[in-house]
């Protein structure tokens, strides 16, 4: 999969043709559905979060967007996210059935991934090996740098193939953008007292805790998230989504990049 840095990147718009199963695993209740990439003509399964499902909304599918794009950035395997287009038609088909109303409410563009199968849940005490153990403080890692505070210990948002880690639902990353400009850190490379309270419940950090690790693979692929990128990725954002959130988030993460190694020696002081 290409990431948005390469030349050839398109974010891919779904129109949503055919409705499936709703995935009951979610507050924001996503539902699969069959849709035709307009870029490429090409059919297949897809995730959509409807914009008007609880906890959804334009800047929540913004923060989904933006960090599955940044996720991929840095490497990690996300779900291809996609702009998914509900119709009046597709709705139609809907009627009587879950998640009718919501849909109905929904339409235009709502943020969507690519359906991906083979991957099951880790469990919260399962053994890991060295690989696994990598991957996880990476996404640890990952989680403190866009400030996701979901990815809770009774519910992950990853799945396992055995060899790599899926990663997903990001609506509420960024928590840094939700709080008044004049409570927001102005150090954000270092970690609040106030921050460990949704750290504490981070399913990552919980497996990680005790332990210390080399940050600087992670950190050293920060260059990658540079003007080209938010340049790019303001063009491809939805007009609805591009608001003030996202040029918050552009300057808070900006900031924290400045001082990464000061970044890299926090991740691990909180471990101990």
């Amino acid at each position: 999969m290409l990431k948005l840095s390469h030349p050839e990147y398109f974010l891919p718009t779904v129109h949503a043709l055919e409705p499936g199963k709703v995935l009951s695993s979610g507050t924001t209740e996503p539902q699969l559905i069959r849709g035709v990439c307009v870029q490429t003509g090409k059919k297949s399964d897809y995730v959509v979060k409807y914009i008007r499902a609880q906890r959804m909304s334009p800047e929540a599918s913004g923060r989904e967007l933006i960090a599955a794009l940044i996720a991929r950035e840095l490497d990690f395997n996300v779900p291809e996210p996609v702009i998914i287009n509900i119709s009046d038609e597709f709705v139609e088909l809907m009627r009587g059935k879950d998640n009718f109303q919501v849909a109905s409410n929904s339409l235009g563009f709502n943020f969507g991934n690519e359906y991906k199968t083979g991957y099951y849940p880790v469990l919260k005490d399962q053994p890991l090996n060295e690989s696994m153990i990598l991957k996880l403080a990476n996404l640890y890692a990952l989680d403190i740098f866009i400030s996701n505070a979901d990815r809770r210990m009774e519910k992950p948002n990853f799945l396992t193939n055995g060899d790599d880690i899926l990663v997903f639902d990001h609506e509420l990353a960024f928590g840094f953008a939700l709080e008044l400009s004049f409570l927001r850190n102005r150090e954000p490379w270092l970690i609040r007292d106030t921050d460990r309270v949704w750290i504490n419940d981070n399913f990552c950090y919980n497996r990680m805790r005790g332990n210390q690790f080399d940050f600087s693979t992670f950190t050293n692929k920060f260059s990658s998230i540079n003007d080209l990128f938010w340049n790019k990725l303001e063009t491809i954002l939805p007009a609805e989504w591009l608001n003030e959130q996202f040029f918050t988030i552009k300057t808070y993460l900006n900031t924290l990049i400045g001082e990464a190694d000061l970044f890299s020696t926090e991740l691990n002081r909180i471990l101990l």
